[in-house]
């Protein structure tokens, strides 16, 4: 039965110290790292760069997008989202409250400096996203019912579960007991798992597709191992059918 355990400030790749969050924001200035800027959805993600961060009036400058359709979109979204490698290291921040501006004579976006930002940089946060074929599902007990979800993407550290009744957004913060992931052609592993975040994608033609980012939390080894084994026999199907061998 999966239990609810109050741990709200767990999170080990979030960084909320300030001056640590523009000490990367501006070695990602310095160093021109390409970032990947999207509105909620990263297979619709533009490339750009910062051009200045304004530390003072709280303010950082986004090169804008080629397409000002895409510029429109994200002001509208009130939100964009970002992703960037930095010395090897993943980087993903949000940017809220975007505006039309420019930048010594170059149109660019602008919003409130981020409060906090990940950084992320062992493997065991690289994701696969399982194909159809491969559907894997998370059973979750919740009110005495069992429920199942669909498994978005997931990785030897946590997952992405879509929630399209949005029942597990609510408990965002809080870690669920005893769930248990059915994972094709490996079988099925038993896992605590702690909601990080919600986060609804916009796909094409406007549909929305409600997700919860889960952390693993407290799970034995042979339940990660096996999970492992799940994620590299996705990754090498779907090395083989990008080459065409499969």
């Amino acid at each position: 039965m999966s239990q609810i355990l109050d741990t709200a400030s767990y999170d080990p790749y979030r960084i909320d110290s300030l001056p640590e969050v523009d000490q990367i924001l501006q070695q990602l200035l310095d160093q021109g790292v390409l970032l990947r800027m999207h509105s909620g959805n990263p297979q619709h993600a533009v490339i750009t760069t910062l051009v200045h961060l304004d530390f003072t009036n709280d303010t950082i400058l986004i090169d804008s997008a080629a397409q000002q359709t895409i510029n429109a979109q994200l002001i509208a979204n009130e939100v964009a989202f970002f992703d960037a490698i930095l010395d090897s290291v993943s980087i993903k921040f949000q940017v809220s409250a975007l505006y039309s501006t420019a930048f010594e004579g170059r149109p660019a976006l602008a919003g409130s400096l981020p409060a906090f930002l990940y950084r992320i940089q062992r493997r065991e946060n690289f994701r696969i996203r399982p194909t159809f074929e491969s559907a894997a599902q998370c059973s979750i007990t919740l009110d005495d019912q069992s429920h199942r979800f669909d498994i978005h993407d997931i990785s030897a550290s946590g997952l992405a579960l879509i929630d399209p009744d949005e029942r597990l957004s609510e408990l965002v913060h809080t870690t669920l007991t005893g769930c248990e992931l059915h994972l094709p052609q490996v079988g099925r592993a038993k896992v605590n798992l702690h909601l990080m975040r919600s986060q609804t994608q916009t796909l094409n033609a406007g549909k929305k597709l409600p997700l919860v980012g889960c952390a693993f939390k407290d799970t034995e080894a042979s339940q990660l191992i096996r999970i492992q084994n799940f994620i590299m026999a996705e990754e090498r199907k779907q090395i083989a059918r990008d080459r065409g061998l499969a």
